[in-house]
């Protein structure tokens, strides 16, 4: 009896360690593009997949700026991986956040730019040329008694009527192929050994020809001190700027790294980040773009935490050995 009671426990321990270890995660998110215009859209992808070694059912949601957009149910074999898409239209201008399960993307929507007006061409007139008299001819002496010759004068020539002439103004310099200019958040925790980190990625088409100039500022916060490549800082004005200059076919990444003056006491800052950028040296032909992020302060660095691994057929292959077992011995009593 008591052997029998064993084999049941077993069986029903079995049963629960195969559903417990049937887990659907969400093990990478992208979005594209990663930098829009207002009303354009932006396709979410996220991937999934079953950790586990028995059929899982799970609701995943795509998350906007902390709301929920689109949830999708799906089911999922044991180690099976799907792909899941969410589309939204950029209706504002901004960086937006994506979250889907743990994992995050972001994208930035840009507003739409305005068309150059072209100035309209001035004609300049060609002056007609000044035409010269005919002298007179001088009659010769005659005797009285003949007639005096009447003088016959040369007609002056009729002078060209002016043609108009137009001259086709310089165009401000201006972008073949639109640049990418992001900011974003790389990592929004600042502890000790570990700053928080902005990313300021510049990339130039080659198609360009001409340079692509970047201006920065970042609003600094009390307490906090911020630094990169480039930056200036004036602190009566809490303010840090730089300014970039990127040539055709180049790309440059500059990394703004935040942290506290003295103590990590734990709080939470807002760092506003903005700044244009135009081709070349024609400033009136700018766009903007702008980061506000909040960003942690803590006094001791997070652990990273592991997943631990479910067992899959090795370990249920050694539960049916030992079940196998188990009845062999209880048979034989």
């Amino acid at each position: 009896m008591n052997g029998k009671r064993l084999l049941l426990c077993l069986l029903i321990s079995a049963v629960l360690f195969s559903v417990a270890a049937a887990e659907i995660e969400v093990v990478d998110v992208s979005v594209s593009p990663e930098s829009v215009y207002v009303g354009e859209n932006v396709t979410i992808t996220a991937t999934v997949k079953n950790t586990g070694n028995a059929t899982e059912n799970a609701t995943i949601d795509f998350k906007l700026n902390g709301e929920v957009v689109k949830s999708v149910n799906v089911t999922l074999d044991a180690n099976e991986t799907k792909t899941l898409e969410c589309m939204v239209t950029a209706e504002n201008i901004g960086n937006f956040t994506v979250n889907v399960g743990d994992r995050t993307a972001y994208f930035e929507v840009l507003p739409i730019p305005s068309p150059t007006p072209s100035p309209t061409p001035t004609p300049t007139a060609t002056p007609s040329p000044t035409p010269s008299p005919s002298p007179s001819p001088t009659p010769s002496p005659t005797p009285t008694q003949s007639p005096t010759p009447t003088p016959t004068l040369t007609p002056s020539p009729t002078p060209p009527t002016p043609t108009a002439t137009t001259t086709a103004p310089t165009g401000g310099e201006k972008f073949r192929v639109g640049p990418v200019v992001k900011l974003r958040p790389l990592n929004d925790v600042a502890c000790p050994g570990e700053d928080g980190l902005i990313e300021l990625y510049m990339s130039n088409p080659s198609l360009n020809d001409v340079a692509l100039t970047v201006e920065v500022w970042v609003e600094i916060p009390s307490g906090i001190h911020v630094s990169g490549e480039g930056f200036a800082v004036d602190t009566a004005a809490g303010v840090a700027h730089a300014l970039f200059e990127v040539t055709p076919g180049t790309s440059k990444t500059v990394h703004v790294n935040i942290k506290p003056i003295g103590s990590y006491e734990e709080r939470e800052v807002f760092i506003h980040a903005y700044g244009y950028y135009w081709p070349g040296q024609n400033k009136d032909n700018s766009y903007p773009i702008s980061l506000t992020h909040p960003f942690k302060i803590r006094p001791t660095c997070p652990t990273p935490t592991t997943t631990p691994t479910p067992p899959g057929f090795e370990a249920i292959f050694a539960i049916a050995v030992m079940l196998l077992m188990a009845y062999l011995v209880i048979r034989r009593k």
